[in-house]
């Protein structure tokens, strides 16, 4: 913890004051030089002694670095003092949440009261780029200045004015946002907002929208945005009279954008489950997170248009206070039929303990049983921790309580499970893509549906995109068929299994056995017919009906002859590990032993960090790091059927033919890790299909408990799964 003076004052009397300069909003993801001025107070620093500037854990600054004059995060430090000073740089260099840090030893001397050090991010004269800064917009972004005055390893805060704002750059993007199924003639809204390049709404977008026509619709005449939306705005009143699969489309004829919503489905009659949208884990500034909790919800219900979201901060640093306050804002935003909140927490024990679990309480004002209160200096109602969370199990059963295992920081333990709170398990966030967790329940014989959700420390749920090594990959959400939009019908349909997750985008997926939904168990005297329905936001690669760990079929998306000639798709994926640190990185290349390459296409990396380099007649480079999650690009080759393909990352150096790929529709390499793989696959020749509906039937089911569930795989590889449903067949 940081210590304080007793001593009268201001504190910067004693421990001096800092600077931020220029303090300017700072535009999210741009480049610059930015100096922190630091005035020794009355102390003085010690020889030995040391200061730090440091940034939050979700903070995604270019990398800093103390050893390249001209590379990207240059930091450098001087002083006026009579001491010497050096800095380097300590990832995990201060107390939680702080923990990005520049380390400024002071040797060979002292510095006096009134000695400046003034430490400079992103240094340009050795003929470097500067620093990148932050590529998300917070309303209250701080460079946290600490002093250690006397060698002593105790870290005082230094005040002063160090907080600026990041702000969103110019507009790059529409997206189009609504609810995925209406009943014809029912009024309903859709959102757009106006994205810049890191996918933060665009305060300062004024373009003029208009929707496109549809026969028998009711929509808003055109539109022109004000400072008043902040890039956002909710179209209230659209109806769709003509049922089946619709995708509103808005145009900014000015700027040439066309973008279409998410599919919704028009249907004749009200369902007995309707799908809703929601995102219910992620944490802000209380804890390891940014933003305050209030803008938390309220971009989760405006800038996410979710129907429904949660808040779980990390239990050891959630004071009583602050679990009250996040239990005030739950209420305050809580409205039925608009927008539904829970209140909750992660419980946050060690893996061999349990492993990260978020508590949810169907009622407000219910207790947190916390793993430990290790941040938290009042421990008066330590008593009320429960380690491990055997411990909760027990505390929770019987209690309006939710429990969902997820793969964050302290990968989940499924060897701890309790199937009455715990019906579900999270499968995707911004920490990667984790389809091996259902996969290990499955074969654990557990009964879970599937979520998917962002942990979003961003201030961004709902949208939340991927920032640094911590949290490389877009957010999940999950899609909930429930009866209505309240707490209670959400909170049955999760202990019922009736969800779905996907990794951002709103595809729609239904599927059914026999008429039960998703989620269900029950019995059968021969092979269930089972009903896929799926609506992709793009073109769909694949769709598959899993039983247990076996993939059963996979539906036909295009013929044999509707195949594109000399064009292959070449992916890469999986994560090194399932724990923390899990990223592969496959800085690598492609290329080409004859022919040449004629053009890269469709370009799939989830993170803009990540992309193509460099590209020549006969060779292709890139930078790409995945966590679970796949990148790659469409290559259009002229080449003989024979000549050699060869990709050459770390994880991997494969090699393949165009002749093999046209012959056997796609060449597949295991690359080992967790599901650490290259695939190289034929492409249609135009479009593929962006909407399926079948049933199949599994004659080759056996008997006792099959496990059904559907993964549908875009072709921007952006995925989507069901909970599976659980057939006990009697043969």
């Amino acid at each position: 913890m940081e210590i304080t003076t007793t001593r009268p004052g201001d504190p910067a009397v004693w421990f001096g004051r800092a600077r931020l300069d220029p303090r300017d909003p700072i535009v999210a993801g741009n480049w610059g030089t930015w100096r922190i001025h630091y005035t020794a107070g009355r102390y003085g620093i010690d020889n030995g002694g040391r200061l730090k500037v440091s940034l939050r854990l979700a903070a995604d600054w270019s990398e800093f670095q103390t050893t390249d004059p001209k590379g990207e995060g240059y930091v450098t430090v001087t002083t006026t003092g009579a001491a010497r000073v050096a800095a380097r740089v300590d990832p995990f260099g201060h107390y939680r949440p702080w923990f990005r840090s520049i380390v400024v030893q002071v040797f060979d001397g002292d510095l006096a009261e009134g000695d400046q050090v003034t430490v400079t991010i992103g240094d340009t004269s050795g003929g470097g780029l500067g620093a990148r800064a932050q590529t998300f917009v917070e309303s209250r972004h701080e460079f946290r200045v600490t002093v250690e005055c006397f060698q002593s390893g105790e870290w005082a805060h230094v005040p002063g004015e160090t907080v600026t704002s990041i702000v969103s750059g110019p507009p790059h993007r529409l997206m189009v946002l609504g609810p995925s199924q209406v009943v014809r003639g029912e009024r309903f809204a859709l959102t757009v907002k106006a994205e810049d390049e890191w996918g933060n709404p665009c305060r300062d977008y004024r373009g003029t929208v208009r929707f496109e026509p549809v026969d028998g619709a009711a929509l808003p005449g055109p539109y022109t945005f004000g400072a008043e939306d902040r890039g956002i705005h909710r179209f209230e009143g659209l109806v769709l009279a003509r049922p089946g699969f619709a995708r509103p489309t808005v145009v900014d004829a000015e700027r040439g954008w066309r973008v279409q919503a998410n599919p919704v489905q028009v249907l004749e009659h009200a369902p007995p489950f309707r799908i809703y949208w929601g995102d219910i884990h992620g944490q802000t500034d209380k804890t390891v997170g940014t933003g305050s909790v209030e803008e938390y919800f309220a971009y989760a219900r405006d800038a996410g248009a979710l129907d429904y979201s949660g808040h779980n901060g990390n239990d050891f640093q959630i004071t009583a206070e602050h679990y009250a306050e996040i239990g005030e804002h739950v209420k305050g935003f809580h409205r039925p039929g608009r927008f539904v909140t829970f209140p909750g927490y992660e419980w946050s024990g060690n893996t061999p303990a349990g492993g990260d679990h978020n508590v949810f309480w169907l009622h407000d004002g219910m207790p947190a049983y916390r793993s430990s209160h290790w941040c938290i200096p009042d421990r008066s109602d330590e008593h009320t921790d429960r380690y491990p969370v055997t411990e909760l199990y027990q505390t929770l059963k019987g209690k309006p309580a939710l429990v969902i295992p997820h793969v964050g920081g302290r990968p989940c333990n499924l060897t701890f499970h309790e199937p009455s709170l715990e019906p579900v398990v999270e499968i995707a966030s911004v920490h990667g893509h984790f389809e091996w967790l259902l996969r290990e329940a499955l074969e654990r014989g557990y009964r879970v549906g599937v979520v998917c959700n962002s942990d979003d420390h961003t201030g961004r749920p709902g949208a939340t995109y991927g920032t640094s090594s911590h949290f490389g990959v877009r957010g999940g959400l999950t899609g909930c068929y429930a009866r209505e939009l309240t707490r209670e019908a959400i909170w049955e349909a999760y202990f019922a299994r009736r969800t779905c997750g996907t990794t951002g985008e709103r595809i729609f997926l239904w599927m059914e056995a026999d008429g039960h939904p998703m989620g269900a168990e029950f019995a059968a005297s021969r092979p269930p017919a089972i009903r896929v329905v799926a609506h992709g936001t793009r073109p769909l690669e694949r769709v598959e009906i899993f039983r247990g760990q076996e993939c059963v079929y996979t539906h036909p998306l295009v013929t044999p002859d509707q195949f594109a000639p000399g064009k292959v798709r070449v992916t890469w994926g999986g994560a090194r590990i399932k724990g923390r640190g899990r990223h592969t990185t496959w800085h690598g290349g492609l290329t080409l032993s004859e022919g040449r390459i004629t053009a890269i296409t469709d370009p799939m990396f989830h993170n803009r960090r990540y992309g193509v380099i460099e590209q020549g007649e006969r060779h292709v480079r890139w930078q790409s790091i995945t966590f679970g999650n796949r990148h790659g690009f469409t290559l259009s080759v002229d080449v003989p059927p024979d000549a050699a393909i060869r990709v050459e990352t770390p994880p991997a150096r494969v090699e393949f033919t165009l002749g093999e790929v046209e012959r056997d529709s796609e060449v597949f390499f295991d690359c080992g890790g967790v599901g650490q793989h290259v695939r190289a696959a034929r492409v249609p020749a135009g479009s593929a299909a962006e909407h399926c509906d079948f049933t199949f039937r599994d004659d080759n089911a056996r008997a006792g408990v099959n496990a059904y569930w559907v993964r549908v795989i875009q072709a921007d590889g952006e995925t989507a799964w069901s909970s599976p449903i659980y057939v006990h067949l009697r043969r």
